[in-house]
């Protein structure tokens, strides 16, 4: 039960951090067409603000956390910045992978969500998004793709 209580504790108050004072809602749930997992918003964050190396350096810092305390300040220092570019979170799908994360092999698995979810993060039509690299911006057409049975 200690266990469920921190993770819940830990998200409840990455939660109050980042909805303070803001009168839109920072917490939205997961969907497929707006992913609201970490990852996706680290990875709409270094779209956003155009600083990719130092956002992914504090994301990468997040998963080598070795404890639940230090993920917790890690986390805020993302949060922070989420908050700063009015970036939601899912903060119930955080809570169940905090609560994963302090079980054995379960930092593994966390982090392989956590990259999944920045790796998938493809940006709306609209965004800020420019040609280089950023997520959904230079994948191949499914004309420009051939098998190689096609050959």
């Amino acid at each position: 039960m200690t266990r469920a209580e921190d993770a819940v504790h830990v998200a409840m108050t990455l939660w109050a951090v980042h909805q303070q004072s803001r009168s839109t809602e920072m917490h939205r749930p997961h969907r497929t067409d707006a992913p609201g997992g970490l990852g996706a918003a680290v990875r709409r964050l270094m779209i956003e603000r155009d600083a990719g190396d130092a956002v992914l350096k504090r994301f990468v810092r997040i998963g080598t956390a070795p404890d639940l305390p230090t993920l917790a300040q890690r986390l805020r220092e993302i949060i922070v910045l989420l908050r700063e570019e009015d970036i939601p979170l899912d903060y119930a799908l955080l809570a169940r992978q905090l609560y994963q994360w302090q079980w054995p092999q379960g930092p593994e698995t966390v982090r392989r969500a956590w990259g999944r979810s920045f790796h998938a993060y493809r940006a709306p039509k609209g965004d800020r998004s420019t040609g280089t690299g950023a997520p959904g911006t230079d994948a191949p057409s499914d004309s420009d793709t051939t098998s190689k049975d096609d050959s």
